[in-house]
């Protein structure tokens, strides 16, 4: 059986030292262009100064996905220490023409096996399956099993999210019926899910932010109710930790038989979604990663 290595990039927020101990886990960044300056994410700037300085831009920063000759220089490195399959786990193709590049690029890699698998997702929902098929390699599964259970996990993978305004989102391109909301006035607060293309897509828009999180809860708590396996919940958003962690004391209570975690979005996705946005996403439960 040969040795499996996961790569993924740094929307799935696992930090360096979570990777270390994971083992088996590999992060290439991806980078944010703040004012001609280049950042990589997990690296060179924290949440914390990336939000404080988003307030202050007049232009929206780009991000940028590693490029073809990184993503083979890490495969490279990977093959030096002894890894002979590779499986890569990467943002959704529904935002970003990235995975389906790397596809393309691995197809001829001579020196490992490379399987690019598609997350449908981001943040840390995509960092869920990343320790997930830490896990089952570490465990010594094999890269078949470890794609079919993948999959199986992404199929109950949902999510909805709550965005102060469009703004971000419209102008960098991310929201697909953009026409149809950009237009919002004031104070609307805008429902957004991933459609089946795996876009994002505003879905409805609600007056007040205290309505618009009852509403993503509602959509939760129907599939809680008829679910038929247990459910793993991720509340997450962008500079708003404290509001995130009352918000899993709140639904801990409502829904005891789910396990939670809870986190806040880096720069790259933060980019696209501004401050104080709120999202819920759930999948499947695995017994590997209870805690």
């Amino acid at each position: 059986m040969g040795k499996i290595a996961i790569v993924t990039d740094s929307t799935a927020a696992i930090s360096e030292s979570e990777a270390a101990k994971l083992g088996n886990v590999f992060v290439v960044p991806i980078t944010v262009t703040i004012n001609d300056q280049v950042f990589r994410e997990g690296i060179d700037i924290t949440n914390e100064k990336f939000y404080s300085t988003l307030t202050t831009l007049k232009k929206l920063p780009t991000t940028a996905p590693p490029t073809p000759q990184e993503m083979l220089d890490t495969y490279d490195k990977l093959v030096n220490a002894g890894y002979d399959q590779i499986i890569s786990i990467h943002l959704t193709s529904g935002i970003t023409g990235f995975i389906n590049n790397l596809k393309m690029i691995v197809s001829g890699y001579p020196k490992a096996k490379v399987f690019v698998f598609d997350s449908h997702i981001s943040i840390e929902a995509m960092g869920y399956m990343v320790r997930y098929a830490s896990a089952l390699a570490n465990s010594g599964e094999d890269v078949t099993n470890i794609i079919s259970k993948l999959k199986d996990v992404r199929a109950s993978l949902n999510e909805y999210f709550v965005v102060d305004d469009l703004k971000n989102l419209v102008t960098g391109g991310r929201l697909t019926n953009a026409a149809a909301f950009a237009g919002s006035v004031l104070k609307i607060k805008p429902i957004l899910t991933l459609n089946d293309q795996h876009e994002i897509v505003a879905i409805d828009k609600i007056r007040t932010l205290k309505k618009a999180r009852r509403f993503i809860e509602g959509k939760f708590a129907d599939v809680y109710q008829q679910s038929n396996f247990p459910l793993h919940v991720i509340l997450t958003g962008t500079n708003n930790a404290s509001a995130i962690s009352d918000w899993q004391a709140e639904m801990k209570t409502k829904f005891p038989n789910a396990t939670f975690e809870t986190g806040q979005i880096g720069p790259v996705v933060g980019t696209h979604l501004g401050s104080n946005a709120f999202v819920i996403l759930w999948l499947k439960q695995v017994p590997e990663l209870n805690k």
